[in-house]
């Protein structure tokens, strides 16, 4: 589906305004997702360790964007993927999840764009009943 996974990730990020680049698949840690989700989906990361001073805590923020992602928004098992793979570096599991953000992206663009369009409608036909 994607050629280059950098490439996706890279234009998460830059797509998110996050001031960040990766070079490295193995890049994607616990730092990118939770920027991703917070930007994306403008809510906090749930159950979130503010200073994750080890690779569990990491994982634990990691695992908190899966789960949220998987029952708060998609409704859909994401058990295949999990914080402890993500931070181990996992390049499937990084696959995975990045192709979870960049469809969510892209879904939540078109939404915004299609409900920015009936406002403006609306508005117009608004200001014509009005004159």
């Amino acid at each position: 589906m994607f050629g280059n996974w950098v490439d996706v990730a890279n234009d998460l990020l830059r797509s998110c305004r996050i001031n960040q680049q990766i070079k490295h698949l193995s890049e994607c840690g616990a730092d990118v997702f939770v920027h991703l989700y917070e930007s994306i989906l403008e809510e906090k990361v749930p159950d979130f360790i503010a200073t994750p001073r080890s690779q569990e805590d990491d994982a634990h923020n990691v695992q908190a964007v899966i789960d949220s992602l998987a029952l708060d928004f998609l409704q859909v098992s994401l058990s295949h993927i999990t914080g402890e793979n993500i931070v181990k570096g996992d390049k499937e599991s990084i696959k995975n999840l990045l192709e979870i953000f960049d469809g969510l992206l892209e879904y939540l663009t078109e939404v915004s764009e299609a409900s920015s369009q009936i406002g403006a409608k609306m508005y117009l036909e608004h200001r014509a009943l009005i004159h």
